[in-house]
Formats: C-alpha cells, structure tokens, sequence
C-alpha cells in the first residue's frame, strides 16, 4: 500500500508558523512606524507652540516699550526661548528703543514679529492703538 502524497501534510505546522511570525512581524514594524511618526509630530506641535508664544512675547515686550512700560535691554538680537524675533513695523526692521513703530493712522500701529529657530518660524501680526 503506497501512500498518496496530496494526504501528506508533514511540515504544514512550521509552514503556519513561519506565516504566523512574519504576520506579527509586520504588525510590529507598522505600530513602531506609527508610535515613532506620532512622537515626531508631538515634538513639532510643541515647538511651533512655543514659536508662537515666543513671538507674542516679543510683540507684547515691544508694544511696553512703545509706551514707556519696559525696558528691553538687548533690541539688536532679541531672543526669547531660544528663538531668534526679528520685528518690522511697515517693512521697516525695528532694531533699537530708539526705533519705534510707524503710525499708519494717527496713534495706530501694526508691527509684525518672526520668531524663528532653526526649521520652526512662526509670523504673528498686530495692530494697536495708543492713547
């Protein structure tokens, strides 16, 4: 009596569990990719949350000093969190207490400030009135 090779089923287990151990495998790999993409996304908010902050910062800072409330001692590279402001009033780069912003209408200004570190740069505009 021969025995029919179709009813032979030796080796099918380590076959079901090679396919088993590349499925989870794969899973693995996908959850990695995605806890990793997820991390690097939290760290960019956080820093463009602190970008954002850093420039209302320096617009609130520079809005004192327009109206004798502050003293800002280092106007020529303004940093705040380790972000570098640059600050313009009508295109005009405001680089010292002695450059105020410029009126648009009487006692109305707009100021723009750009804090920026490394690949993270975030652009906030104001407009405020003086008595």
């Amino acid at each position: 009596m021969s025995r029919n090779p179709l009813h032979n089923q030796d080796g099918i287990g380590l076959i079901a569990a090679i396919f088993l151990i590349v499925v989870v495998a794969m899973f693995g790999v996908l959850i990695a990719r995605y806890t990793m993409i997820s991390a690097q996304a939290s760290a960019e908010d956080y820093l463009w949350a602190q970008a954002l902050y850093s420039a209302e910062s320096g617009a609130k800072l520079r809005i004192l000093e327009h109206d004798n409330g502050g003293n800002w001692v280092n106007w020529t590279d303004p940093t705040i969190q380790g972000f570098t402001l640059t600050l313009r009033s009508q295109g005009v780069l405001l680089v010292g207490p002695a450059f105020l912003p410029t009126a648009i209408a009487p006692n109305i200004f707009d100021l723009t400030v750009q804090a920026q570190r490394a690949s993270i740069s975030r652009t906030i505009e104001v407009r405020y009135s003086t008595p």
